[in-house]
């Protein structure tokens, strides 16, 4: 494992080595946080400048790749998207057949907004479409799926936290009833970490923090080679709703921010605990 974090511009990623040396397979996942859209691919877009910083704010997980860093100090990874979601959303399937959000034009490239309306320019083709995948979701994908490679033959298994963050209200696409609780562990049935989850509801308890499972998001980010076939792979999403750090409509951090980071911190620490 090198000690250098590897920044790939071209496609978008970082990889964030331990701050010492490898000492447990854990990846922080980390694939909304960034607002960057490369000047490539502004022109892709078919919002105003005014209506694309309304999207970027309703749509990113602001901050997340700064909540998790403890990672880092326990000896894990963090593998990090730095380029927006609105250009491509490395967390989908790669076929509009096998993924549910296609449906709503928020595949693995987007070509709606929040709303409902057209987020891409009327030229955005297959074509355009072939080119984002080739040059952001597969790069990343097989990155990703290297790094889990790499913990499995290291380790003898690996453990993937899904990092990620949702708003206080729900927004147009997303079920206006759903539960809208401080933390929301998504895991599935196959990959699900059963020793971590009781021990992460304890630490909540203890904090009062409201938590939920599946709802409002469900399951949690594994590579494709590995989905529903690798038990030696555990996963787990910690989405972490937005009003417990920050002001949901500036974007700005609150004053609530360093308590919600040692609380996620906490959780790390007994994830890795468990390893």
């Amino acid at each position: 494992m090198s000690n250098q974090t590897t920044l790939n511009e071209y496609n978008g990623f970082e990889i964030i080595p331990p701050k010492d040396k490898q000492a447990t397979p854990l990846i922080i996942h980390i694939p909304h946080s960034s607002t960057f859209i490369p000047d490539t691919e502004l022109t892709t877009f078919s919002l105003s400048s005014n209506k694309l910083e309304s999207e970027l704010l309703k749509m990113t997980d602001r901050y997340t790749d700064d909540l998790f860093p403890k990672a880092r100090e326990l000896g894990g990874i963090m593998f990090v998207n730095r380029i927006s979601r609105l250009v491509c959303d490395p967390e989908r399937f790669p076929d509009d057949e096998s993924e549910p959000m296609s449906k709503k034009g928020m595949g693995a490239v987007y070509t709606k907004t929040a709303d409902g309306d057209q987020l891409k320019v009327d030229s955005f083709n297959s074509e355009e479409k072939k080119r984002v995948m080739d040059q952001y979701f597969h790069p990343y994908s097989k990155a990703l799926e290297e790094e889990v490679a790499k913990m499995l033959e290291t380790f003898g298994k690996c453990f993937i936290v899904d990092g990620h963050s949702f708003p206080t209200i729900p927004l147009p696409y997303e079920d206006p009833n759903s539960n809208r609780p401080d933390i929301c562990f998504g895991h599935d049935s196959f990959h699900a970490p059963s020793e971590s989850i009781s021990a992460l509801e304890n630490i909540c308890r203890s904090r009062n923090y409201i938590f939920s499972h599946n709802e409002p998001f469900t399951g949690s980010y594994v590579p494709i080679k590995y989905f529903q076939k690798e038990p030696a792979v555990k996963s787990l999403m910690i989405e972490i709703r937005r009003g417990t750090y920050m002001n949901e409509s500036s974007g700005c951090k609150s004053q609530q921010y360093d308590q919600t980071k040692n609380f996620a911190s906490e959780l790390l620490d007994r994830i890795v605990a468990s390893l």
